[in-house]
């Protein structure tokens, strides 16, 4: 699997600047938007009535929530891991639910986690640029 690959190729977000390669956390906020996006696109799909375009984005969405689970580090992440791990069992869930039925109520719960996690990773990052960004401001 090759989250990266659905990512530039739909959403042309692009991983391999050698210039100016995304930092860290501002990839976590990308997966997280391509994921969104996704659903966002299998919903409308969904209320069009094209199944297959539907389930093509939902398994894009499901390629990144298992990509995402896979990249936890359970050791060094202790809790906060193990929670992230849950909550993308549980959207993973909502996912096949989602491949069983028309209606669009589990594409939505996902958007809504995947957009609350996102909320909590910006609010993260936005904290350790105020702590590594240098200061401009002289003297004193």
């Amino acid at each position: 699997m090759n989250v990266e690959h659905y990512l530039e190729k739909d959403t042309g977000m692009d991983f391999h600047d050698e210039i100016n390669p995304p930092d860290p956390m501002q990839t976590i906020l990308m997966v997280y938007d391509g994921a969104i996006n996704f659903l966002n696109r299998a919903v409308e799909y969904a209320d069009d009535g094209d199944i297959k375009n539907k389930n093509i984005y939902i398994n894009k969405a499901a390629d990144i929530i298992v990509e995402l689970n896979n990249c936890l580090d359970m050791e060094a992440g202790g809790e906060i891991s193990e929670n992230l791990r849950s909550i993308y069992i549980f959207i993973g869930r909502l996912l096949v639910e989602s491949f069983t039925t028309d209606k669009t109520w589990a594409l939505k719960e996902s958007i809504k986690i995947l957009s609350d996690l996102k909320e909590g990773w910006t609010y993260v990052a936005n904290s350790v640029n105020k702590v590594t960004r240098p200061s401009t401001t002289f003297g004193n």
